[in-house]
């Protein structure tokens, strides 16, 4: 399951997703995300109908190449919309869409599957009858095609006068001449990324074991806490780092970004020992929080320093930070510690805590060596 969860996902996401940030530097952004989304739907709804592992694990696959290419060219995009002082809230709630739309995919996800399991299995023209799991990814998929069309209906902001493509030679050493300004936030926002999507995987198990939970009562809880924090820590985080930063601080968006990591640290750890699931809930949503307010100014960062001509690429790549530490590591050691060091399935609390406390004060100190470096070099950092 970990690795359908993760590495199926990740490692795919990643290797396209900095080959379709290349296009989106050079080609229409909005009919790139457009052609992704879709396929990204169609993989969903296929994943409804796979009948082996190995179906199952290359529609992961293509869930992975189709959602490569939003990110990076939104970015681009968003970053084309709006100035500076105003990007970091403007990213930070495109992102809460992320985080939102996970928290409605378990809120809908548990009444929907209550209600399928209801019916039994339903006939779906073309594709044959359909239940339980198999026919919630189905309808959700088909329902997105349809919304993958307004993308259509997106103005494709303008380049810049005198824009001029940039060679993989020259990304690359424009990466390396600036690695400090890059390299540690990467580092420190993929390594939070760990706890995450950690939580995000197994928090449902976690609920059942642990609390004895149904699964549509562990969806509405995660949901909830995952709406509400993701919105509220999305909008504070990008609201307060423009603020700070149209008041004179130049380091705004490293200095709410590495508050965000110290708001991280002790939430996961603790969680899984709260003594009911609405307890548990009440600490994580300071996990969903300050994890959303960080995405932000972590994505304003990036964009703010990199040239026109390389910012989906470089999108891309704080994507594969985030992306392939996360997805790869975060429900791999959970299962990993659950199965083969405890070997009790009854553990996985502990297994979260670990996690946790194993990643959340690693991202910490990569995030305040960012905030640091960048104070001590202002012109290396905000030229």
């Amino acid at each position: 399951f970990s690795l359908l969860a993760g590495a199926a996902f990740a490692i795919f996401y990643c290797g396209m997703g900095l080959i379709i940030a290349r296009w989106a530097d050079r080609y229409s952004r909005k009919w790139i995300i457009t052609s992704g989304v879709t396929l990204w739907c169609a993989m969903t709804a296929l994943s409804g109908t796979a009948r082996s592992y190995a179906q199952l694990f290359l529609f992961r696959v293509g869930v992975g190449v189709g959602e490569a290419t939003l990110s990076p060219s939104a970015y681009s995009m968003l970053a084309g919309y709006f100035p500076p002082r105003r990007l970091a809230l403007a990213i930070g709630l495109f992102s809460a869409g992320v985080t939102a739309g996970t928290g409605i995919a378990y809120l809908l996800g548990g009444a929907v599957i209550g209600w399928v399991f209801a019916q039994g299995e339903i006939p779906i023209p073309l594709l044959g009858d359909f239940g339980g799991w198999r026919l919630v990814m189905v309808l959700i998929g088909l329902l997105g095609l349809p919304v993958a069309l307004l993308m259509l209906l997106v103005r494709e902001p303008a380049r810049a006068t005198g824009f001029a493509r940039a060679s993989s030679r020259e990304v690359w050493g424009y990466f390396r001449r600036h690695l400090p300004r890059y390299g540690y936030v990467f580092a420190g926002y993929g390594t939070t990324s760990i706890t995450a999507f950690a939580v995000m995987t197994w928090t449902p198990a976690l609920y059942q074991r642990q609390y004895g939970a149904s699964i549509p009562e562990a969806a509405t809880v995660l949901g909830t806490v995952a709406l509400l924090g993701g919105l509220l820590g999305a909008f504070s985080g990008g609201w307060l780092s423009d603020r700070l930063e149209s008041r004179g601080d130049a380091h705004a968006k490293l200095r709410v970004l590495c508050g965000c990591g110290l708001g991280l640290l002790l939430p996961g750890i603790v969680a899984p020992f709260m003594p009911s699931m609405h307890a548990h809930a009440a600490v994580i949503f300071f996990m969903f929080f300050f994890g959303s307010a960080a995405t932000g100014p972590a994505g304003a960062y990036v964009q703010s320093i990199s040239p026109e001509p390389m910012r989906a690429q470089f999108g891309a790549a704080y994507q594969l930070s985030l992306v392939l530490v996360g997805a790869t590591f975060g429900p791999f050691l959970v299962g990993f510690m659950t199965d083969f060091v405890f070997a009790d399935e009854q553990k996985i609390g502990l297994s979260l805590s670990l996690t946790s406390l194993l990643a959340n004060p690693l991202a910490a100190w990569f995030l305040w060596r960012a905030f640091k470096q960048t104070r001590e070099r202002p012109s290396s950092a905000n030229s």
